[in-house]
This record gives structure tokens, sequence and C-alpha cells, in this order.
């Protein structure tokens, strides 16, 4: 599968993708903003992108302009009979974050998903320190709903933000 954005292409993930993930889970920064989902080890990578996991979870590499692989952006927890889904996104090139590459990457995933595949909701949670993350889903039309609060006494902790889009919230 390839989706072309302007900045960005969304395609399938490949084994040769696999060393550059494992280097991303290493950065302390990037797990801070998106937690431990990264896979450890190279049969995990297998595991998680392989056929048989096609069904839950929908998973494309992000790539630049250039076919440099930059990150991944997933749907998963797919209800397929009410067209909904949870999102997750980073960009794993840390000199490349604030440069619009997720902003890219997101409006063109929402607009495949809910134009071409007809989902009718997407949501996410993103951790209440993840400004940056918060900013780029509210400019393409996400809304928040809610916080799961894991520390009640501090600002910029754990806390999850809970946010969801529908089609007829996405901005052009």
């Amino acid at each position: 599968m390839l989706v072309n954005g302007k900045k960005t292409n969304l395609r399938d993930i490949r084994p040769t993708d696999f060393d550059k993930i494992l280097k991303w889970q290493k950065n302390k920064l990037l797990t801070y903003f998106v937690g431990n989902k990264l896979p450890m080890s190279i049969k995990e990578c297998e595991i998680r992108y392989s056929e048989a996991f096609k069904l839950l979870n929908q998973i494309f590499g992000i790539e630049d302009k250039n076919g440099k692989f930059i990150g991944e952006i997933e749907i998963d927890h797919i209800k397929w009979k009410d067209k909904q889904a949870e999102l997750f996104l980073y960009i794993g090139e840390e000199e490349l974050w604030g440069k619009g590459y997720g902003f890219d990457a997101l409006k063109t995933f929402l607009d495949y998903i809910f134009n071409v595949r007809n989902f009718k909701y997407i949501y996410l949670r993103v951790y209440e320190h993840n400004a940056r993350a918060i900013k780029c889903y509210e400019k393409c039309g996400f809304k928040k709903r809610g916080i799961l609060k894991f520390n009640k006494d501090k600002i910029d902790s754990d806390n999850l933000i809970l946010m969801d889009i529908k089609p007829t919230n996405l901005k052009k």
C-alpha cells in the first residue's frame, strides 16, 4: 500500500526497517513521548509487523519524499463492523520533530482512513506532557474528550489525554 502526502508517503513496514525501529526504541526521549510500545527485538518486530496481525491492527511506515523511513502510523483495536479504531503515530527521527512530517502523515492517513476505508471514528490516547503531538492532533481536527489521571497532583505527568475525530471534524 502506498498513499502519498505532500511531505510523506505511507507504505507497508519492511524487514529492512526493523533495525531503525529497534534504534528508535532505545531513544529515551521518544519513549518519554510515546511510551514503551515499540518492539525490543527482531523477533518482536517480526510478530508485530506480520500478516497475522493485520486483522487486529494496520501499521504503515512513514517515509519522506526521498524514500527514507522516518516513523509509523497505526490503527489498533479495530472494530470492523463499527468502522472505528485507536490511532498511534510517531516520527522516530528526532531531527525531523517539529518539521511537519507527523502532521502531513496524519492528514494523509486520516484522508485515507475516512475517505477510502470509510471509517467513522478514530480515537487516541496521548501523554499530557506531549504538547507538540496534542497541538498536531488538534490542528488535524481531533477534540479532547477527557483525561485519565494517574497522578492527580502533578501537571505534565503520565496522565493521558483522550482525543477523537470523526470525518465531519476533519480539517482540510
